[in-house]
């Protein structure tokens, strides 16, 4: 039993915050009220009274846009997420996962094209994505993940367990294929699909392979979540792309991390604002979900032309250490790549605002977090040839923090009422990171949610979006059908809680200092069990 006693209690659904005590027995919220923990018998075994005068009680937060797929099996892999008041994490996202794993075990390809975004993967194996479903609810049932874990399926690594690597629409056959292991998938328990339109292999399928894959999650009522092709000139056309697809198969569709980047599109949000209420008033089901940063992170591969990913990191290997070709790939990054949707963000916004991480050789240590710009000054070398380098001695595991996204336009999806918060945080236990890693979820209530000069939300309205509102979006397997009736701190949902500070709660991660969690937790329960 756990008594929360006297805290200030925000339930999640948006009403207003009220003195109460907080009862879980058994992992569930049994009441809240005045006065419902007492008399709760002190010093008794089994009973853990904490006092929460002067403190808030929140739910946890869910991330509904989280890369932890390896992380969850890595110690302390999950850390960040959990010092923030995560208790669930939905995985699979951008079209990558760890599963199935590859038929032959030697062949590292997919892998070695995903660590730079999900870290070092497992050593053990699922031959089908539904059993690594099964064994998240395995290891989330025994307590052994330190969260929830809920995943999309990912739509690259099944694409490769049928094409490998190949940057090629599928035949019939092959679409069929990977339609049935979506299927399957789905049917094991997964939340929906996730495509990584900007990233090899996934980038390759052509519309009848997107349109089947729509079609599995709309059949089951399960949502088709996109990072879309291009988030810069051509953002409302992938807009379009991926609302085609709900609207031919019924699919609900979910834009991952939401932005405009690029300087030429600054001032761009609100028009696409009110194309999505359009998209939405014409009946498509449609949302999404943002970072609250000026700055993404992604693998290094993403900056140069698709041409280079034909067989993932290792064809972009090739190209960069060929004469012939190493050229012709250099000169690609200071132009629009000709037959491609997808942007070209050196082109955008150049070396001054693209720094690198996960440096490995210690010879480039330090160059660790510095901006392409800085390290060709340093190395007295023309930026485009210093990356090259740089990737080539790393074997393209590096990844990069790209400073392109219209702050004022995320302020303004934020406050889109279809938007939900993903930390979109790239799991490394070493080097330098993004703050969003550590700090999304604090960053949200302490500079966007309130009555500061950045908010764009109340309080209660913030904490709603990523506790109830992402579970009900999601269809989280502890809410009730998919609704958020039971989950947030009401009597019947899971006992996945915080209690925070309000006097001391601050977000302290910063690009400098990206490494912080926020100040002013007090403690973080997952179903019942204190995790910190």
């Amino acid at each position: 039993m756990l008594v929360i006693r006297d805290g200030v209690v925000h339930d999640g659904h948006g009403s207003e915050p009220r003195r109460a005590d907080v009862v879980v027995v058994d992992g569930r919220i049994t009441a809240v009220g005045p006065g419902a923990g007492t008399p709760a018998p002190a010093g008794q075994p089994g009973v853990d009274i904490v006092d929460a005068r002067d403190l808030e009680v929140l739910p946890g937060f869910v991330d509904v846009h989280a890369h932890d797929d390896a992380a969850l099996f890595r110690p302390g892999g999950v850390a960040p997420k959990i010092a923030q008041g995560v208790t669930t994490t939905v995985v699979g996202n951008c079209g990558q996962g760890v599963a199935p794993s590859p038929a032959d075990p030697a062949d590292t390809s997919l892998a070695d094209y995903s660590r730079p975004v999900l870290g070092e993967f497992p050593t053990r194996r699922w031959p089908t994505f539904g059993d690594y479903v099964r064994t998240l609810d395995e290891e989330d049932a025994a307590g052994r993940l330190g969260l929830h874990a809920e995943t999309l399926v990912p739509h690259a690594p099944l694409r490769a367990s049928v094409l490998g690597m190949e940057r090629r629409p599928a035949d019939a056959a092959e679409r069929s294929r990977i339609a049935g292991a979506v299927g399957d998938a789905l049917d094991a328990g997964a939340l929906g699909v996730s495509l990584g339109l900007m990233y090899a292999p996934g980038d390759a399928a052509d519309r009848p392979e997107l349109v089947a894959l729509a079609r599995e999650c709309a059949t089951r009522g399960r949502l088709l979540v996109a990072h879309i092709r291009n988030e810069a000139d051509g953002l409302r056309a992938s807009v379009d792309e991926l609302a085609s697809l709900g609207r031919e198969t019924g699919a609900a569709v979910h834009v991952s991390h939401l932005k405009v980047t690029g300087p030429r599109n600054v001032g761009g949000m609100p028009a696409l604002i009110d194309h999505l209420d359009g998209l939405r008033e014409s009946g498509l089901d449609v949302s999404a979900d943002v970072y609250p940063y000026d700055a993404g992170s992604t693998t290094v591969a993403s900056l140069f032309p698709p041409t280079t990913a034909e067989r993932g990191v290792d064809s972009l290997l090739a190209a960069l250490a060929d004469p012939g070709t190493r050229a012709a790939v250099l000169d690609g990054l200071l132009e629009p790549w000709p037959g491609s949707a997808l942007e070209n963000q050196y082109a955008a916004i150049g070396p001054t605002r693209i720094s690198l991480a996960g440096f490995a050789r210690p010879e480039n240590a330090s160059f660790e977090g510095r901006s392409l710009a800085e390290i060709a000054g340093i190395v007295g070398g023309d930026p485009r040839e210093v990356l090259a380098d740089l990737v080539l001695a790393e074997r393209g595991a590096l990844t990069v923090i790209v400073f392109h996204t219209d702050l004022e336009g995320m302020r303004a999806a934020l406050a889109w009422p279809h938007t939900l918060v993903g930390s979109d945080g790239l799991p490394r236990e070493t080097g330098t990171v993004h703050p969003r890693l550590f700090g999304t979820f604090s960053r949200l209530l302490d500079q966007y949610a309130g009555s500061g000069p950045q908010a764009v939300l109340s309080r209660t309205e913030a904490i709603a979006r990523v506790s109830t509102r992402a579970s009900s979006r999601f269809g989280l397997g502890r809410a009730a059908a998919g609704a958020d009736a039971m989950s947030g701190v009401v009597p019947g949902a899971v006992a996945d809680l915080q209690l925070i500070d309000p006097a001391t709660y601050a977000d302290r991660a910063t690009y400098a200092t990206p490494r912080l969690g926020p100040s002013g937790m007090r403690g973080v329960w997952v179903a019942g069990r204190r995790v910190l």
